[in-house]
Parts: C-alpha cells; sequence; structure tokens
C-alpha cells in the first residue's frame, strides 16, 4: 500500500471541530465484527446520505462479502478505505491504533499540494514581512502596489498555539490600513475552529449575513435529521471593507470554505483562485473499532440558503486561475498575480 502522507494526515486533523465518542457493548475484534461495526456506524450516524446519492446496503453486501475470519489486517485495511471512498468526504477518515497510517475518503486528499508556495511569496512579492498569530498569519505588503497581503495558514484548535485571534487580525489589519485594497490568502488552509473563522471574518462583513443552514442527525434513519438551523455572521467595531481578493485552491477546507461563503455575500469581495476542498461537516465524530482503529465522519448537514450544497464540491470561484507544480517550481505565481492585477483596476 501506498505509505500515507504524514503532513496531509496532519491537516486532515485540523478539520476536526469537535469530537463525540460513540459507546456501547464492546463487539468482538474479529475481521467481520471491525467490519461490521464501522458499517453501521455510518448506517445511523453519518449525516450526509441525503446528498451523497450512494446504495449503503448495497455497498454492504459488495465489500462485506470480502471479509472473512482469514481477513489480514491490511485487506482488512484496503476493504474499509475502498468502502469509506465511495462517499467522498474530507471529514471522513479512517486511521490505525497508533496514526501512523491514515485515510481521507476525499478525492482531493490524493492530489499533491504542490500549487501554492508561501515561501514563494514571501521571497518574491512581499515587502516588510511579518507574521502573527503564533505564526499562522504572515502578512506583509505587495512590493510596489499599495495593496496588503494576509496569508492565513490554519484555523487550528485554540490550545494548539498561544493565539489570541480578534486581536491578532485587529493588529494586522490596522498595519494595513493604508492600503487601498486587501489580499486574503487561504490556499493550503484545511480549516480548524468554525469559530476562528467567525472572528476573522467578522472583521470584514458590513452587516449581519445568514450564510449557511444546518442540520443535525437525530435518528438512525438516513434522513432522521433536524430542522434547518441558521448559521450567520455579525459585523464587529471597526469592520474593514476595502477591495478585497479571497485566495482559494483546491486544499482550503472546512473552515476556509466558510469564510470564502461569508465573502461570496460582499460585493467589495472576489474570489480567486481554484475550487475549494469541498467538506463542511462541521460537528465532527470520532468513533473506534475494536482493533483500535479510529475513524470520523460529520453528523450535520450543511447548505446555502437557497438550499445548494457544497459537499463534495467545492465552492467556484468568480475567476479561475490555476497554479501547476511546475509554475510554482520557476518561481510564478498565477493566482497572486491575477490578483494584483484585478485590485489595482
Amino acid at each position: 500500500m501506498k505509505k500515507y502522507n504524514l503532513s496531509i494526515l496532519l491537516l486532515a486533523l485540523l478539520f476536526v471541530s469537535c469530537e463525540e465518542m460513540i459507546l456501547g457493548p464492546e463487539p468482538a475484534n474479529n475481521p467481520k465484527s471491525n467490519f461490521d461495526v464501522l458499517w453501521k456506524t455510518f448506517d445511523e450516524n453519518y449525516a450526509l446520505f441525503t446528498i451523497k446519492k450512494v446504495n449503503w446496503d448495497s455497498l454492504r453486501t459488495v465489500y462485506g462479502s470480502k471479509v472473512s475470519a482469514s481477513t489480514t489486517s491490511n485487506e482488512l485495511w484496503d476493504i474499509m478505505t475502498s468502502l469509506l471512498g465511495n462517499l467522498n468526504d474530507g471529514h471522513t477518515k479512517l486511521f490505525n491504533e497508533n496514526y501512523t497510517k491514515g485515510f481521507n475518503s476525499s478525492e482531493i486528499a490524493k492530489r499533491a499540494a504542490n500549487d501554492f508556495s508561501l515561501d514563494l511569496i514571501k521571497s518574491s512579492k512581499l515587502e516588510n514581512v511579518k507574521s502573527a498569530g503564533s505564526g499562522l498569519i504572515t502578512y506583509g505588503i505587495i512590493k510596489n502596489e499599495n495593496i496588503g497581503y494576509i496569508h492565513i495558514a490554519s484555523f487550528a484548535l485554540t490550545g494548539s498555539y498561544d493565539v489570541n485571534w480578534a486581536y491578532d487580525i485587529d493588529k494586522v489589519l490596522n498595519e494595513l490600513d493604508a492600503c487601498k485594497a486587501i489580499i486574503v490568502d487561504l490556499r493550503n488552509n484545511g480549516g480548524g475552529l468554525r469559530v476562528t473563522g467567525d472572528i476573522i471574518a467578522s472583521a470584514f462583513v458590513d452587516r449581519e449575513i445568514t450564510y449557511f443552514y444546518q442540520q443535525t442527525k437525530v435518528g438512525p434513519g438516513h434522513n432522521d435529521l433536524s430542522g434547518k438551523i441558521p448559521i450567520s455572521i455579525a459585523p464587529r467595531e471597526g469592520r474593514l471593507n476595502k477591495k478585497t481578493a479571497l485566495l482559494t485552491n483546491r486544499f482550503s477546507a472546512s473552515g476556509s470554505e466558510y469564510i470564502t461563503e461569508i465573502f461570496k455575500n460582499l460585493s467589495y469581495t472576489t474570489q480567486i483562485g481554484d475550487t475549494t476542498f469541498g467538506a463542511f461537516g462541521d460537528i465532527i465524530s470520532v468513533a473506534q473499532l475494536p482493533n483500535g482503529w479510529t475513524f470520523t465522519y460529520p453528523c450535520r448537514l450543511t447548505t446555502t440558503p437557497d438550499g445548494n450544497c457544497y459537499e463534495g464540491k467545492g465552492i467556484v470561484p468568480e475567476y479561475l486561475v490555476e497554479n501547476s507544480a511546475a509554475d510554482i517550481k520557476s518561481g510564478k505565481d498565477n493566482v497572486i498575480n491575477f490578483a494584483i492585477e484585478y485590485l489595482k483596476q
């Protein structure tokens, strides 16, 4: 089996916004029991079956028939990951007992994250480069332009870093106040706590906005979802409403996508770059198999006010501009170059 990229595993772990352990009678630790626990837990608790359009019962027959008493650990891993791969869900993951191997069911997670380099931006595009938020925020001014630049690497769990997000983003925006326009770069930002994104976004919005609705899994049936709960954001005092370019790529995920949708509602912001990752589950449940393997899945369904669901698809930018690994290697970032020209207009 191809060795799992540990950096992507760690990035994926940042998507988790809260945990809920699945408890019950301890089942037997054998291949069939482990498979059945995995399948049944998803069957009764996974919130996205209504939009995934998979026949979960048929998938049990297909993949369950491959499991026997003699199935090895490696074979069981392959069977389970093949089953979960049908969900194409960035919040659905499987890890072995010591977290040295992991699987993300999203197709995007299989791609190499090589179309963005913060080091390239810092060396070729910025002057007066600074950092804030324990290094998670990098900012400066575009060389020879009156355009501010802010890259946010993660909305990490607050316990992981010594970050006061409201103070840090306000400090950055105050230092960039003289700039006529701002670039907010969320490329390769895999998310974190949604409240962190809300704190940052509240410095940009000009009014209260209801940007998503969510339904929570409340019963064992695939359609057992709660009523729709509005997800809103309101502006903070001293908000910024300069012309803003939001840069995204296929690894702008989860919390980054919440900010992206907020910015979609603002007349003075424009999304530039590639489509986002497509992972909006919000509350992520964590469960363990009898053999010690851990798996995660979302228990909320997120849609826009008009009923659209970006899950597994991502948010498409107003201006689709892509980088390749060769572009970055040659010292060229098409996305930020386009954004600079756009903001100069």
